[in-house]
């Protein structure tokens, strides 16, 4: 497809279309080396190093809290590097050390005692700095991706980027799984801290390669936002624009309910189900999947009907994925010469689902990000957008850690889900999920005045 480009690198060098399609195939092969360090650190090997260490309910949420909460540190960085003439360097730096922490955490793993009282903490200082890190480069990194992606094909291009980076995730997601059931204690069943230690190490190597592969992207010459103006004005000015505020609202609403739920779906199976490290990586493989085989297909739909009616499609279709959990029981199931729990052959199948809508959600979050922000400070934008959308998805973690360890007994409680199960802490989540999608996110975003998709 011929796509106009105009641009000027920060060199002062013309970027061709020729050029911008390189770009654009080096960023895909670089985002696959990420997205396998994210498979093998966050998620599934991160919560359950949480909880094999003896993190309570709340530091588990304390460890994705801080995560979200690290997203903050986009709007100084944007401050300081709004107006360089090139953003990549600032980016590479910041982007290396934070996969380079991984290392430090891998160490802990490796040479600490399970047992000690602070491993927990330590672990979410780490994870913590890590994040500041990363997210000091995040706005930078995604200011030049959309002055450098044409809007006529973003939405094709981030939906290949996403099919491709999410599949070779899953090699990740079951190295993670084999590395941790290969580790596990005979009587614990709980993976031992040195498959743990493995398994980041493994990740931070790769994490690393990404930053450096990506480092041969073309950078358009960023325009700068003007100078002179208040500090608190500069930090604010994109949230002046209604649409673009009413964008991170409902975003936010949507982090708030993914990240509250995500994270204590494996802490109630593993705790209530028994299942192995490998059934619960095959959850994100499912996960994975929906991704893969959808990723393109809805960048396509995207492009026609526009992000902003895709996305409320989207949300409103959310909880259907979700009432799985509401028919899970303890049974096994065959399927040919294999058995698995029932639990995890029905969230598989739900969680294919879930994989395409919440990655699809994120194609339609950078897509009007980037259309309902301006190219003068687009930098200061996206880092408010970010942040803002972090800082409401960091209470989520913290809330859905309360509800686990305050959520009344079943005994107590006396209420059972249509499987026979009793109704436990995680229903009561997604429950809150589905409110706040409903009643929250879903009219934020209807409020948006549509923007006319682009032509291609």
């Amino acid at each position: 497809m011929a796509v106009s480009s105009d641009l000027i690198d920060s060199k002062g060098r013309p970027i061709s279309q020729r050029d911008l399609f390189v770009a654009m195939g080096v960023n895909t092969v670089a985002a696959s080396f990420g997205s396998i360090w994210q498979a093998m650190t966050y998620g599934m090997p991160l919560i359950m190093f949480m909880q094999a260490i003896g993190a309570s309910g709340v530091v588990i949420g304390l460890v994705t809290t801080v995560r979200l909460l690290a997203v903050s540190a986009q709007i100084p960085a944007a401050l300081a590097s709004e107006h360089l003439g090139s953003r990549k360097p600032f980016w590479g730096r910041f982007a290396l050390v934070h996969r380079f922490v991984w290392f430090f955490i891998a160490g802990l793993a490796f040479w600490c005692e399970p047992s000690r009282w602070w491993l927990p903490l330590a672990i979410v200082l780490l994870v913590g700095v890590s994040e500041v890190l990363g997210n000091a480069s995040t706005a930078p990194w995604l200011s030049w991706m959309a002055d450098l992606i044409p809007l006529p094909i973003a939405g094709r291009f981030w939906g290949i980027r996403q099919s491709v980076s999410t599949a070779t995730s899953l090699g990740g997601l079951v190295l993670a799984g084999q590395i941790l059931d290969a580790t596990r204690d005979p009587f614990t069943g709980q993976a031992q801290p040195h498959g743990f230690a493995i398994v980041f190490a493994i990740a931070a190597c790769l994490g690393m390669a990404d930053i450096v592969v990506h480092h041969f992207v073309r950078e358009p010459r960023p325009v700068p936002s003007p100078r002179g103006a208040a500090l608190h004005r500069r930090v604010l000015a994109p949230l002046a624009n209604r649409d673009f505020r009413l964008l991170t609202l409902s975003l936010g609403a949507w982090n708030f309910g993914l990240s509250m739920t995500t994270a204590f779906a494996l802490v109630y199976l593993k705790r209530d189900f028994g299942v192995t490290y490998s059934q619960l990586a095959a959850l994100s493989i499912a996960a994975a999947l929906g991704a893969i085989v959808t990723g393109y297909g809805f960048g396509e739909i995207m492009d026609r009907i526009g992000p902003r009616v895709l996305g409320a499609i989207l949300l409103f279709a959310t909880p259907l994925p979700l009432a799985a959990w509401l028919l899970v029981n303890r049974s096994v199931v065959s399927i040919g010469p294999f058995r698995f729990p029932q639990s995890i052959a029905l969230l598989c199948v739900a969680g294919i689902v879930l994989g395409a809508i919440s990655s699809a959600i994120l194609l339609v979050q950078l897509r009007l990000a980037a259309e309902l922000s301006s190219p003068r400070g687009r930098t200061m934008s996206m880092a408010v957008h970010w942040s803002f959308v972090g800082l409401l998805g960091a209470l989520g973690p913290t809330a859905g850690g309360l509800i686990m360890d305050y959520f009344p007994s079943p005994a107590r409680l006396d209420l059972v889900i249509p499987s026979g199960l009793p109704f436990s802490f995680y229903h009561a989540q997604l429950i809150l999920f589905t409110v706040l999608l409903w009643l929250v996110a879903l009219p934020l975003l209807l409020a948006i005045r549509a923007p006319a998709p682009p032509t291609p």
